[in-house]
């Protein structure tokens, strides 16, 4: 079965944590795209679907520290996939950012004619 995404999703492997109410988790980020995540937690966390969340990336060798509001769209097991729900404009700059960086040469969408420009 072919998925159609309107981002192209990236390998990125990192750490994150995910905060879901008054708890938070460590997680491991499977890849990601300008949309959202599919990240891998050491234990299954049961979390309801279109629960809000909110995934904090620190990226490494850098002081850069991503906090990006989402909702679950899935889980199975340890694996939690997200959709992002309006990232502040810095976080959404970053993001574009290690998108491009990861993106291999056959990427057929450009992750910036997905963003609305900002008035």
């Amino acid at each position: 079965m072919n998925e159609r995404r309107r981002a192209n999703r990236v390998d990125f492997d990192g750490e994150a944590t995910l905060a879901f109410q008054q708890d938070s988790y460590p997680v491991s980020l499977d890849d990601i795209s300008i949309m959202g995540a599919r990240l891998n937690s050491s234990t299954p966390l049961a979390l309801p679907d279109a629960a809000p969340v909110t995934l904090t990336i620190t990226l490494e060798d850098s002081d850069i520290t991503l906090t990006l509001p989402a909702k679950v769209k899935r889980q199975e097991g340890h694996d939690i996939g997200i959709m992002f729900d309006r990232p502040s404009v810095d976080d959404m700059q970053h993001l574009r950012r290690i998108v491009m960086l990861h993106q291999g040469d056959d990427g057929e969408d450009d992750p910036a004619t997905l963003l609305t420009p900002e008035s």
